[in-house]
């Protein structure tokens, strides 16, 4: 069904929160507690190999390079509320899957596949619900704000879930039925709290003007590449690698290189999420102070500490557990200062229209969390699971390279450039 949009003006004020943005608990349900924590330990145990668990979650994060494509049909066809939907039933559909597949590594593939196009679906069309509105300023800035929030709070619910779940001594079976009604449930809902809010997505095409016309110049794959705008992606790439490389394997890091079990697992988990949700408001006003190519640093900072520190752990004896644990929690909050910033530096340094862009960023992500998944599960395979952990070490300490040694110095230079050229119209 696609979506009929009435002839409105910009809307002024409104509630933050809106129903439909259940999708995004949703999404942060399904990707970082069900997926993280159910798939990987899973399929190990199931194959017998960590590394067709590596695959099986690089399928799923290859998926994501989808969502431009994805966002591109909904606003051709006006469907997004069908889209988005669909990408909440589709995570149930694959949990499903999941929970009644017999030990087949096609079905594995086949189920991966399916979580993955769901992921890129909601990812793509949910926040043009809110950049598509026509909003103020500030009712746009709120409602970005709680989207932002809803993922981390989806995190810890579903991280609650499953360790209510360990701990009643449910099979992996059971767990993924138990995710699979949770997403249904919060499908049934998106579906029914959409339909108002399709109908106020603007999007370009309603309202033409010349800047529109020349943001929808083509511009060839060199000019993408080969720029500051490439290096941007490339560092994204490699930030990914290493911080999705951990994420994908989480559940089998924590028990087979620090001796956690499965409920401390789920409960590290949704503990993060927890401190995520504040840290997405610290995140937000240190942009608003210093840009997003400070915030971004200190992301990778971050990151790069906590992959450092959960190496070292994991190189001892005995290791620590708490101090296991307070490292894996520096990594895990590396996370809103990333998100809330990835896209602004994008934009910052880009040469192509902004809705392309966001599909490369998109597309960046996606392709580190692939070959993250990917060489970490060779690793845990051929050397150990703790090897994952210097393999993150590795990625995200070149992408902090990158950025003090090149991209830095071109985010100076263009300061320059724009503090000494005449504003448009002065004298």
């Amino acid at each position: 069904m696609a979506d009929e949009r009435p002839n409105i003006g910009q809307l002024e004020s409104g509630p933050a929160f809106e129903w439909w943005m259940i999708s995004f608990i949703a999404a942060g349900a399904g990707w970082a507690a069900f997926i993280s924590l159910l798939v990987p330990p899973f399929v190990t145990e199931s194959t017998g190999n960590a590394a067709d668990a590596g695959i099986v979650m690089a399928i799923i994060s290859l998926a994501a390079v989808l969502a431009p494509v994805l966002g591109g049909f909904a606003d051709k066809y006006r469907a997004h509320r069908l889209v988005l939907s669909l990408g909440v039933l589709g995570m149930a559909l694959g949990f499903l899957m999941y929970s009644i597949s017999a030990k087949s590594q096609a079905i594995y593939v086949l189920d991966a596949i399916v979580l993955g196009i769901s992921l890129a679906a909601m990812n793509a069309v949910g926040p043009v619900f809110v950049l598509g509105a026509n909003l103020s300023q500030k009712l746009e800035a709120s409602r970005l704000t709680v989207l932002n929030l809803l993922q981390p709070v989806g995190q810890v619910i579903g991280g609650a879930i499953l360790a209510l779940a360990v701990t009643a001594n449910l099979d992996f079976s059971a767990r993924f039925l138990i995710a699979a009604g949770f997403m249904l449930i919060c499908a049934i809902l998106t579906w029914f709290t959409t339909a108002e809010p399709a109908k106020r997505i603007v999007l370009q095409e309603d309202k033409p003007d010349e800047q529109h016309e020349e943001k929808n110049r083509s511009f060839g794959l060199k000019q993408v590449l080969f720029s500051s705008f490439g290096l941007t992606l490339l560092i994204l790439t490699l930030s990914s690698v290493g911080n999705n490389g951990i994420n994908a394997q989480i559940a089998n890091i924590l028990p087979n290189v620090y001796g956690m079990d499965q409920q401390t697992t789920s409960a590290l988990i949704s503990l993060a999420g927890l401190f995520n949700i504040g840290l997405f408001i610290v995140a937000g006003r240190w942009m608003a102070r210093s840009g997003g190519m400070t915030v971004q640093t200190g992301a990778t900072v971050i990151r790069l500490i906590g992959a450092l520190g959960m190496a070292l752990v994991g190189l001892m004896a005995n290791a620590p557990i708490l101090l296991a644990a307070a490292f894996i929690q520096i990594l895990y909050q590396s996370n809103p200062f990333s998100r809330i910033s990835q896209g602004v530096v994008g934009m910052r340094f880009t040469t192509i229209p902004a809705g392309e862009t966001s599909g490369w960023v998109i597309a960046a992500s996606a392709a580190g969390s692939f070959l993250g998944a990917l060489i970490g599960g060779f690793l845990a395979s051929s050397i150990g699971f703790n090897a994952i952990n210097w393999m993150a070490v590795i990625a995200v300490g070149a992408a902090l390279l990158l950025l003090v040694l090149f991209l830095w110095p071109a985010e100076r230079k263009k300061s320059t450039t724009e503090a000494t050229t005449p504003a448009v119209g002065s004298t």
